[in-house]
């Protein structure tokens, strides 16, 4: 039986060709990502809460295969400013693109074999803030990208945006609150709100300051 780990391992060697071309996730294979998960979920025929956490593993495959290459090309790039900044800023725009991208297909492909798409929105999330912060990248980059992703995937179906926009705010925030409270309040910041003309509201008090959402 196809496990969280094996899953995660096809995504990422999957990912890492598509990032080695251009050195970054772009916006434009942002549908590549999605097809990626979604393919790696739906391939494995697992059903209920097996196929959640195969979900989970997709994600962090996903943004694993960011860190990795990213910290190649920081280590076998110039040793300048300019190439460190450059650098960084690919990391971050990729981990956003592959974090809606694993996002997309993950709840795709959760939702072709039977997983409640609510439940895999708020895993997955958690997932892409939690492993993005295991690659040492910005939280709010990784929390924005599964936001935006959920919206994505939830157009067309049962699911309402602003439901699956506060599943994945949500999650983001709980995960960024394991990491420490700084980091909840800085995602849910940049979580809650308009964000794609839809209103988030995260159901969660985690990242609250003073009492109150901001």
């Amino acid at each position: 039986m196809v496990n969280e780990q094996e899953i995660g391992a096809r995504v990422k060697n999957g990912i890492i060709g598509v990032i080695r071309g251009s050195g970054e996730i772009t916006q434009a294979a942002v549908g590549t990502v999605a097809s990626t998960v979604q393919s790696a979920i739906t391939g494995a025929g697992e059903t209920g809460a097996s196929a959640a956490n195969l979900a989970v593993g997709a994600v962090k495959g996903a943004i694993g295969a960011v860190g990795d290459v990213g910290g190649q090309a920081s280590e076998t790039a110039a040793d300048t400013v300019t190439t460190a900044v450059e650098s960084a800023s690919k990391v971050g725009s990729s981990i956003g693109n592959a974090a809606k991208g694993a996002v997309i297909g993950a709840v795709r492909g959760s939702a072709e074999v039977g997983t409640e798409s609510l439940e895999a929105i708020g895993q997955t999330s958690r997932s892409a803030v939690g492993e993005a912060a295991a690659v040492g990248a910005d939280l709010t980059t990784a929390a924005m990208g599964a936001v935006e992703g959920a919206i994505e995937a939830a157009k067309g179906t049962a699911v309402s945006v602003e439901d699956a926009a506060s599943a994945a705010a949500t999650g983001a925030i709980e995960a960024a609150g394991e990491v420490g409270e700084a980091a909840a309040i800085r995602v849910r910041r940049s979580v809650e709100g308009t964000i794609q003309g839809v209103k988030v509201v995260a159901k969660t008090t985690i990242g609250k300051e003073g009492g109150s959402s901001s």
